[in-house]
Formats: structure tokens, sequence, C-alpha cells
């Protein structure tokens, strides 16, 4: 009896292939403790065992539970650590280019102290960025993450409660990728198993995407974390657009924004009006930035809440902003438009029925793409503005060939 209970046991829990939902398991790395993984069937459990230094740094170590995937797609798993170890031993779900130990990859982690962290290394042999959320204490949790083009989005929920979305990051990491499940015990003395359940790895079409359709824009998202979530809405050809935030000044920005990819040169154009009430610096207008970061270069039309119009630029990541003022004009409809011409941004402004006439430029070297769209933010943390655009268009434009010196 005692025989035939543990042969049912070793059935359970399989090492052999398929892994459920995935096609392949192995360490990443070469940590020196090897991981393993196994996976129950009859409850579609997977409990995965791994050491490893840290998917961290330069370079990762971990054991990884995958399969090979293309296109848009949602991943949903619930985490429960079953063995003590390090605070920042980790359970993950994890996008990847490749098995390379300095692969660019994106995962939504959770910690062994109960730690959430959106993690993600940009480019072959970069350091790992990180953005933790706060400590809630180990527990069982449950994590998403969906991707949409080069779009990644991410939620959890600690026991019970309802999944939250925390917020978007970007990353090109092309097509096939990696997709599967991680764990690193985050030394290379021990080892951190993990049990995974309500796994799930869902192919999307484009219609079920992380966010609804934006018309000639693709994602919207809070840049810098805004202590209230902004939102976008398209409908009848108009984009109404919430966002709170500090500012978008200084060296780092907090707002809401729409946008799509682009490269070379383009002209975006917008008709738009400030709804509500709110203080006079509350802005809403057309923006181009190299990337999702807080601090990340870009320039910007922009209509302040008092009528103000301003060009806005911060040239280089992490530098203080930049801004040509106009005189107030007031409260009104407006028309902006933001034309990219190589290193050029030239700023065009008119107020009601009058056209936009060109009213400055300066210069910002982006590399290619770039992100345009419409940006709107409350100038305090704890309102909201409201911005209605129309006629919004992004249209590509030759580049001329340099003038001969």
């Amino acid at each position: 009896m005692f025989l035939l209970s543990c042969l049912f046991a070793a059935a359970a829990f399989s090492q052999t292939p398929p892994y459920g939902s995935f096609t392949n398991s192995d360490d990443v790395g070469a940590p020196s403790i090897k991981g393993s993984a196994e996976f129950d069937a009859s409850t579609g459990q997977y409990k995965i065992t791994g050491s490893g230094s840290d998917i961290w740094g330069k370079a990762d170590q971990f054991h990884y539970v995958w399969r090979e995937m293309s296109g848009n797609f949602a991943v949903t798993a619930t985490t429960k650590f079953l063995t003590e170890g390090i605070g920042h031993r980790k359970a993950v779900i994890m996008l990847r280019k490749s098995l390379d130990t300095d692969s660019p990859f994106v995962q939504l982690a959770i910690h062994g102290d109960g730690t959430p962290s959106v993690q993600f290394r940009i480019t072959k042999a970069d350091n790992v960025n990180t953005v933790d959320f706060p400590i809630e204490g180990p527990g069982t949790w449950k994590l998403k993450l969906v991707r949409n083009g080069a779009n990644i989005a991410v939620w959890i929920a600690k026991d019970d409660a309802p999944l939250k979305e925390l917020g978007t990051t970007m990353n090109q990491l092309g097509s096939p990728i990696l997709v599967g499940l991680g764990v690193s015990s985050h030394t290379d003395k021990a080892v951190n198993t993990v049990l995974f359940s309500n796994v799930s790895v869902d192919p999307l079409p484009a219609s079920d995407a992380a966010h609804p359709a934006l018309g000639i824009f693709t994602n919207s998202a809070d840049i810098g974390s805004p202590g209230i979530k902004g939102s976008a809405e398209f409908s009848n050809g108009e984009y109404r657009v919430t966002g709170s935030g500090a500012n978008i000044w200084g060296k780092h920005d907090q707002f809401q924004y729409v946008w799509r990819e682009m490269s070379g040169s383009f002209t975006a154009t917008a008709t738009m009006r400030i709804l509500g009430q709110g203080v006079e610096h509350r802005k809403g207008g057309i923006m181009i930035r190299q990337s999702l970061d807080d601090d990340s270069a870009f320039a910007d039309v922009m209509i302040h809440g008092s009528g103000m119009a301003a060009l806005q630029w911060r040239s280089k990541q992490a530098e203080n902003v930049n801004t040509f003022d106009l005189p107030v004009e007031g409260l009104g409809t407006y028309k902006v438009k933001l034309v990219r011409t190589g290193v050029k941004m030239y700023m065009y402004f008119g107020k009601g029925d009058a056209e936009p006439v060109k009213i400055a430029n300066t210069e910002v070297t982006f590399q290619n793409p770039v992100l345009v769209g419409l940006a709107v933010c409350a100038h305090q943390p704890d309102a909201t503005a409201t911005v209605l655009f129309s006629d919004v268009s992004v249209e590509e434009q030759p580049t001329p060939a340099p003038k001969p010196r």
C-alpha cells in the first residue's frame, strides 16, 4: 500500500513534458543547485523549484517553465511560496526574448516578503529596471500580465481581493518570445519552491487588448504613478482624456497619456477644450515623448487652465524642463499643432476659429521610434483635469534633405 501511494503521488506531479500550458522547463544562467518543475494534470498546478542568485543586474539565474508565443495574449497565475528563505526570493510571470542569461525580458514578480514589482531589461546585457509597489506582506497572490504589441499591462491581487491594475510599460521584445513562470531563490546556496495554480495563457485578438479602441492611438496609461488614476475615452471622433498628477515639469512628470509609436517626421494636430474647474496651471495638449519613463525626454505644446499656451521640452532624460510661455488669452477652444522635422520641434497655436500659426520652435534629439499623443495633467495630486480633444490627426511627413553647407 505504501508503495502504491508513492507511485500515485509521483504520477500526480510529473516532471516529464508536457507542462500543461507550457512546453519546456530548464534552468537559466546555470545556478549551482539544479531547479525542477512538476505539473499535476488533475489540478492544473505547477510546483516549481528554483535556485540562483537573482533575476537582476546584467545576468539572471532562475528556473523557467515556458512556451513560445507571438502576438497579443494574457497570462494569469496564483502563487504561493512553499519554502522559507530570503525576502527577495521571487515568483514571476515572465516574457523573455531568449534563454540567454542576459536576455531582454519583462516580468511581473512577487517577492517572498510580499513586494510586488514590475521588472524589465530593455536590451541585451543591460541592467534591470524595477518599479516596486508597497509591501503588503506574504500571502497568496494572483498575478496577471497582458501583452498588446509593445504595451505590457499588469494586475495583482492578494488573497481573495479582486485584481487591481498596477499600470503599463513598453518593451520591444518582438515575436516570437518565451512566455512562462519563473522562480529564483536569490541565493545559490538554497532553493525556493512556489506553487502556481489557476494558470492560464490565452491568445488575444486585437479587440481584446489591454485598452479599448483609441482611434488613431494604440495605448493609454498614467505616467509617473499619480495618486488618482486617469482615463481616456474615444467616441464619435472625440477623445475625452482625464488626468491627475503633480505636473509635467521639473525632472519628473505625472499625467495621463494617450499615444502611438511613430518614426521620422510628422505633424500632430488637435482642437481642444479644457472642461470643468481646477487650478490655472492644469494643462492639456500634444506631446512627443521618448519613453514612458517619468523623466523621459519630450516636447509638447500645452494649453493651461488659464488659457496660456506654452512650448515645453526636456532635452535629455532626467534634465529639468524648459518652457516658452505665450501671453494668457483666457479660456476657450484652441487649435494646437506640433510638427517634428528631424530634431526640430515646431509649435503652432490658434484660439477659437483662428487657424493655428507658427509661434516658436526648439530642438530635441529623439531616437526612433518616439511616442506621440495627447497629454492631460491636473497640476495637483488630489484632483483631476479633463480635456476634450477633437479633429485629432497624426500625419507622416517626408524628412527634408539636409541643406548643403
